[in-house]
């Protein structure tokens, strides 16, 4: 059993963190670019029926991006790892810009669904910068209210984007939401080009390899990357992390995104105004969770905050299906929210205790579990509903959280409180394995045995 971990005596407020250049402006980037995302989002299969196709098509113009970011994500970390957070950041966030652009003046539904898939590849890029840049700069006693705070600054853009995407949609016409999207992206790959820079390397970590120029740069990030993911999938605090990261986004995709409007709408014949009031009741409150849920984490430790914010999600993702009114179903939400929220800053934080930010190639990974959680929960919840009703898709939907709580209760707590010993063992694991893989390289000084 662990042993309970000491509470922090730092006193950390909201404002010493956004105090950080380098942290306030990585949120506002984030901010300015899900704030376009929120304008695009309650638009874009409007855009897409404008073309003629049927509802059952018009899927593929939202799957195209999801799909296209998870195939990304492993690559984007050796990419990472390879140019810095800098270039791929801008690189990332210029393709969704382009592809959106783009998008907005296809001549065809077939085109518009390739350029939108162009986007998802760009998201991954950018996300996958941003992770990683942040992981680097944050100190590790600050690392969970961090990510509250980014992930509430993700969530404010795409809640205050929603409304702006349906006026600017019935002013200019359902192509006009892509082309301010377009703009904002710009505008955020400009601010993260004036005023950041790549962080300092994380001491002991695996370096960017092969820059210079000499044709052995591939193979060797080929190498490196492949010695990197054997010693991440041989730490099981690793692979709790992407299953947590997995089962997290499973629910949001298939329980809050799929399940809970159908429900609304088909089970409890609700408007779609009531619909939406029941998605803001989940936000807010899950908003008003996530930074408390981050201080807690970070003084008392992760798994504190985990297993019981795991626990209160597979119990509200369970009942919520069993709503018989419109008022039910909104108090239910509330708590849901509420429970959902506690566990948001969780899974980045606790990456960041395993390998801070040492390896982009772990960013990859971990985004790409996330991703196909999000990509897989909507297609089994909405089997789910279609072969045994709504109460028992819900039931589906929350039984992966409770195997992930069964795995934590057997992982050591990740956060770690000895300064004499402030970095996870698997960090240095991961900087033997690369350091490996470029000493049998053919042609370096120096072979592995």
């Amino acid at each position: 059993m662990d042993s309970p971990a000491e509470p922090s005596a730092e006193k950390v407020t909201i404002g010493m963190i956004v105090a950080d250049p380098a942290v306030r402006v990585a949120f506002l980037v984030i901010f300015v670019a899900m704030l376009g995302f929120g304008i695009v989002a309650p638009i874009l299969p409007l855009y897409a029926r404008s073309f003629g196709v049927s509802y059952e098509t018009t899927s593929w113009m939202i799957s195209a991006f999801a799909l296209a970011r998870l195939l990304t994500d492993p690559v984007a970390g050796p990419l990472v790892e390879r140019f810095g957070e800098r270039m791929i950041s801008m690189t990332g966030v210029v393709t969704v810009g382009v592809s959106a652009l783009l998008t907005a003046f296809a001549p065809s539904f077939g085109i518009a669904v390739l350029l939108r898939a162009a986007g998802g590849v760009g998201s991954s890029l950018l996300f996958t910068a941003v992770y990683s840049y942040l992981l680097k700069v944050v100190p590790p006693e600050r690392m969970g209210r961090t990510f509250s705070l980014f992930y509430g600054s993700l969530s404010v853009g795409v809640v205050a984007g929603a409304p702006l995407g349906g006026i600017i949609a019935n002013w200019w016409g359902l192509a006009s939401p892509l082309i301010v999207y377009s703009a904002l992206c710009f505008v955020s790959g400009a601010l993260y080009l004036a005023f950041l820079q790549d962080p300092e390397p994380v001491p002991g970590a695996a370096q960017p390899i092969g820059g210079d120029g000499d044709g052995a740069g591939s193979a060797s990030v080929w190498r490196t990357s492949v010695a990197t993911i054997r010693a991440l999938f041989r730490s099981r605090a690793f692979v709790l992390v992407l299953a947590l990261n997995f089962t997290f986004f499973w629910v949001v995709a298939g329980g809050y995104d799929t399940m809970l409007p159908l429900f609304a709408r088909e089970g409890l014949d609700m408007s779609t105004v009531a619909v939406g009031a029941v998605f803001a009741i989940a936000v807010f409150a899950e908003m008003g969770a996530v930074y408390p849920a981050g201080v807690a984490a970070d003084r008392f430790g992760r798994k504190r905050v985990l297993i019981p914010g795991l626990l209160a999600l597979a119990t509200m993702m369970t009942v919520v299906g069993w709503a018989t009114t419109p008022v039910m179903l909104g108090i239910l939400t509330l708590f849901l929210g509420l429970s959902s929220g506690s566990v948001v800053p969780l899974p980045a934080s606790m990456l960041a205790d395993l390998i801070g930010g040492g390896s982009g190639m772990a960013v990859g990974v971990f985004r790409f579990f996330g991703d196909l959680g999000f990509v897989v929960g909507p297609l089994v919840g909405g089997a789910a509903a279609e072969a045994f009703g709504f109460r028992w898709a819900f039931a589906i939907m929350a039984a992966p959280l409770l195997l992930v709580v069964a795995f934590a209760l057997r992982v050591p707590e990740t956060l770690r409180r000895d300064a004499a010993e402030p970095q996870h063992p698997l960090l240095g694991a991961v900087a033997e394995a690369a350091a490996a893989a470029v000493a049998s390289e053919p042609g370096s000084y120096t072979q592995a045995p």
